[in-house]
C-alpha cells in the first residue's frame, strides 16, 4: 500500500503511469467494506492493467487505522484527506492522482462477481460517443435494483410520478433491446465507468455536491458536450446500498443537491416550476410531520443558493 498525504500536486509514481483502468474508492467511517470491495476487485479482475486509489473521507482515527491495517499487504494507493469532501469532492480528488485512460469510480459497499471491469474497457472502446457506462445492481440475494439506470428528475418526474425505468426503457427501445447496452438518462452513481478524457472534458465530479445528484449532474454535463450515458446490460455488482452513508441528517442533503443540480443545468423557468411542486410538497408534509420537513420546505422556500444548508464542513 502507498499512502499519500500533505501537498497533493508532489504525487509521482512512475511505475503507475500507463494503467488501463484507475478504479477510485472512497472510504468513510467503513473501512471493512471498503476492504471488501478492493478484495473482490483482486479477485475478479482480469486481463487488464489497473490501480486501485482510495480516498478516505477523514474517517474517525480508528477506522482509519483499520483501513491502513486492511489495506497494508495490498497494492493500493490511499490517499488521506484533512476533510471529508463527499462524494463528489472524494472522487474528484481521487481522479487527481489518477493515470489510467479509464477511470471507474465505485461506492466502498460494492462487491465484484465477475470481471465487470474487462467487460466494461472492452465495451466503451467499441463507441466512440459513449461518456460513461452503468451496469446492474444487484442485492445479497441476486435480485435487481430497479434504478440501476433511470431517467432525469425534471419537471415530468413531479407532475405524472415515478415510473418503472424498466417500463419506460421497454415502451422506448422494446423489451427485446434491453439485453443489450442502450442510451439513458443517468446511471446509478455506485459503479460509473467513464473514459477519462471525456470526464475532463465534462469537467468531473462537482466538489460542491456534498452527496446526492452527482451522476444526475454529470450525465447532464456529458449530454450538453454531446456524449451519451449507456447501460451495459452484461454485467452486475453486489450493493450493500445505503451501507456506507447510514445517517439520517444526510436526507436533507437530498433537497439541499437537487436544487443545486437543477439550478445549475436546467432553464430558469424550469427550476422555478419544480420549486413551486416541491414547495406544495413539502409544505403539506410538513404540516403533519414538521420535524421531519420544515427544513426541506424552507430551503425550497428560501430559493438562492441551497449549499448553505448543506453538511459539508
Amino acid at each position: 500500500m502507498r499512502k499519500v498525504e500533505g501537498n497533493w500536486n508532489l504525487y509521482e509514481d512512475n511505475a503507475l503511469l500507463g494503467m488501463d483502468v484507475s478504479i477510485i474508492i472512497i472510504n468513510f467511517n467503513s473501512s471493512e467494506y471498503t476492504s471488501g470491495c478492493v478484495d473482490s476487485i483482486f479477485q475478479h479482475t482480469a486481463g487488464l492493467d489497473f490501480e486501485i486509489i482510495v480516498v478516505d473521507n477523514n474517517s474517525e482515527s480508528h477506522d482509519l487505522e483499520a483501513l491502513e491495517s486492511l489495506l497494508a499487504d495490498k497494492k493500493v494507493v490511499l490517499i488521506k484527506s484533512k476533510s471529508n469532501l463527499g462524494f463528489g469532492g472524494g472522487n474528484h480528488l481521487g481522479y487527481q492522482f489518477a493515470t489510467g485512460d479509464y477511470l471507474a469510480f465505485i461506492n466502498n459497499d460494492a462487491v465484484l462477481t465477475e470481471n465487470s471491469l474487462l467487460k466494461l474497457y472492452t465495451y466503451i472502446r467499441s463507441e466512440e460517443n459513449i461518456g460513461v457506462l452503468g451496469l446492474h445492481q444487484i442485492d445479497e440475494g441476486g435480485r435487481r435494483f430497479e434504478y440501476s439506470a433511470r431517467q432525469f428528475i425534471g419537471l415530468g418526474h413531479h407532475l405524472f410520478g415515478e415510473s418503472s425505468s424498466q417500463r419506460f426503457y421497454a415502451k422506448k427501445y422494446g423489451l427485446e433491446n434491453l439485453d443489450k447496452p442502450f442510451e439513458v438518462d443517468m446511471v446509478s452513481g455506485a459503479f460509473m465507468f467513464f473514459e477519462t478524457k471525456k470526464y475532463e472534458a465534462a469537467g468531473g465530479f462537482d466538489p460542491n455536491i456534498f452527496l446526492f445528484y452527482e451522476e444526475m449532474d454529470i450525465c447532464l454535463r456529458l449530454k450538453q458536450k454531446g456524449y451519451t450515458t449507456v447501460f451495459y446490460p452484461g454485467s452486475s455488482f453486489i450493493h450493500y446500498q445505503g451501507k456506507s452513508s447510514a445517517n439520517i441528517a444526510m436526507k436533507n442533503e437530498l433537497i439541499i443537491s437537487y436544487l443545486y443540480v437543477l439550478q445549475k443545468n436546467y432553464s430558469h423557468w424550469h427550476y422555478l416550476a419544480i420549486k413551486l411542486v416541491l414547495l406544495v410538497k413539502y409544505g403539506i408534509k410538513a404540516i403533519y410531520k414538521p420535524k421531519k420537513y420544515r427544513l426541506p420546505f424552507l430551503i425550497v422556500l428560501k430559493g438562492g443558493n441551497s449549499l448553505v444548508y448543506s453538511m459539508k464542513p
